[in-house]
């Protein structure tokens, strides 16, 4: 979904070298299906033009999965970003650079400070309508029983799933949740996405209101017990 400007494909800490050494090499996959973006493009302009026609002709995303800032920014669209913005050149925010520092052994001055990045609209594009917040208890496989969105029919709906872990992301998950729509949080463009799902752990809930949490976690407890019928069993 996004790409340093300037830093070569093979460092340690690319996106290229991330997406490689933690999820394609350990698939099945044609490395000519891997598209990522090129930081190093001679056009970088032209590099996001190619990538946005690459989604387009594929017939749209079918699932995208990513986490969030402090800041509440999805991939780099920084705070300010437009919320029907496409893949573009991106300037990063200071306080992202700072938080990146520590995957650049401490120096600001190896960060890279520009990036691409697709935009908020790009992932914005959907076909149907419903949102679910599903709380987990920092165990992933739990989304095992999660409803994916996914149903039988011709084509896929596009799914957007939206990973907050942690303390320091829980005021970014109020904003996402329960406050408006704002340009400052782009996380929260995706309460008007028509298929959202925000899976988080409990430290990530701390900001939000106590009814919010029961909420949704009551909701989890009625699905659970719908899909399972030994759910119940489990619990005790």
């Amino acid at each position: 979904m996004d790409e340093y400007v300037g830093l070569p494909r093979n460092h340690p800490e690319s996106y290229h070298s991330y997406m490689w050494n933690n999820f394609f090499k350990h698939i099945d996959i044609d490395p000519n299906n891997a598209h990522i973006l090129d930081g190093n493009a001679p056009d970088l302009q032209a590099e996001c033009d190619a990538f946005e026609k690459k989604i387009e002709e594929a017939g749209g995303i079918d699932l995208f999965v990513g986490g969030i800032g402090p800041d509440g920014h999805i991939a780099f669209n920084e705070p300010g970003s437009s919320l029907s913005s496409r893949t573009r050149l991106k300037t990063l925010a200071m306080d992202t650079i700072l938080a990146n520092a520590k995957y650049f052994d401490g120096d600001l001055s190896k960060v890279p400070t520009m990036a691409l990045t697709v935009g908020v609209g790009t992932v914005m594009d959907a076909r149907e309508v419903r949102t679910h917040l599903v709380l987990v208890a920092c165990v992933f496989s739990r989304l095992v029983g999660i409803d994916t969105g996914i149903e039988s029919k011709e084509t896929f709906v596009l799914q957007v799933m939206i990973l907050i872990t942690g303390a320091h992301k829980a005021f970014a998950l109020y904003k996402a949740i329960e406050e408006g729509v704002n340009h400052m949080w782009t996380v929260s463009a995706f309460q008007q996405h028509p298929r959202t799902i925000f899976v988080c752990d409990e430290d990530a809930t701390l900001e939000l209101r106590v009814k919010t949490v029961k909420y949704f976690k009551g909701l989890m407890h009625v699905h659970n017990k719908l899909v399972d019928p030994l759910y119940s069993m489990k619990e005790n």
